[in-house]
């Protein structure tokens, strides 16, 4: 009897063990979430609610999807509110979270920006609201109110956001458009004096042109590209988070969706229009390496 007892332990405590083990991946299949463990893909939801967005925390431990809440709405009248919910690593519900100031409207996005916090985002037709979520309490840390492209960086310290400003224009007439960056909650690109000429001129200066964001390895720079008029000129564009700009034209027009690419945080490349250009932090300036530079081989930095 004592061996059989002691065998059933042992069983159940093997069998808790890899119920236990943490996620390395997650999904979901048929409205259901499912996980990748050592030991294969298992199951993890059986409610069959549909669900979207799925994230799994970096530790492994716990995951987040978006499901529709109908609670208050059964008739299924109005837009559907959507609910954030925190599961464990087998699949228990934590918790459900709904953001601090919420307005029915479906999630765009729903990250984890680390171990502890999560990042949801809903979009309207002008603008963006991101939530920093604790999942450790369900509470709401901060709202960014507005923007575009929140792209964290990689020490998860600083997230840059677009935003789009307008001019202004006599009634009756369309307002033109200019992309500004935001770091955090600080304004970043164009420059003040930039900025204060465009509109004192009532003339873009910047268009609405920003590329995709990308962040230097160890986060020293966040580069982009740019369009300059009048002249039309376009820029690659390396903006700081201690308020450093840097920029260099490139010499042929830049596709919409033409990402710089980092080496380490003083070289990085832009290929577009069937060519790559090379570029260098030298110094206090950016600009681009020569083709004798990249033939003897690195430049001075």
């Amino acid at each position: 009897m004592r061996f059989t007892i002691v065998l059933i332990l042992g069983v159940l405590a093997t069998v808790i063990k890899v119920q236990c083990q943490d996620l390395k991946k997650i999904w979901t299949d048929k409205n259901d979430a499912w996980g990748e463990i050592a030991a294969g893909s298992r199951q993890l939801t059986h409610d069959g609610i549909p669900k979207r967005l799925a994230a799994l925390a970096p530790s492994g431990n716990r995951f987040v999807y978006v499901i529709d809440d109908w609670s208050l709405d059964d008739q299924h009248q109005q837009p559907p509110k959507e609910v954030v919910a925190e599961m464990d690593g087998n699949g228990k519900l934590v918790r459900h979270i709904v953001p601090e100031g919420y307005v029915p409207n479906p999630f765009e996005q729903l990250e984890w920006i680390d171990s502890r916090r999560v990042g949801a985002m809903t979009c309207g037709h002008a603008n963006c609201m991101y939530w920093i979520l604790d999942a450790d309490s369900g509470k709401t840390l901060h709202v960014m109110q507005g923007g575009f492209d929140f792209v964290w960086s990689h020490n998860r310290q600083w997230v840059a956001r677009r935003f789009v400003g307008f001019l202004d224009a006599p009634v009756g007439t369309p307002k033109d458009e200019l992309d500004q960056l935001m770091l955090n909650e600080t304004w970043i690109y164009p420059p003040v004096a930039e900025d204060a000429q465009t509109r004192a001129a009532s003339k873009l200066i910047h268009g609405h042109s920003f590329g995709p964001f990308t962040w230097s390895p160890h986060d020293v720079w966040l580069a982009f590209t740019d369009t300059v008029t009048p002249e039309g000129d376009p820029y690659v564009v390396l903006a700081s988070p201690t308020g450093a700009v840097l920029r260099d034209t490139v010499p042929v027009d830049v596709e919409f969706d033409a990402k710089v690419e980092w080496t380490d945080d003083t070289h990085l490349q832009l290929a577009t229009g069937g060519r790559t250009f090379l570029f260098v932090v030298d110094r206090t300036e950016l600009r681009e390496i020569t083709t004798s530079e990249n033939s003897a081989g690195s430049p001075n930095k």
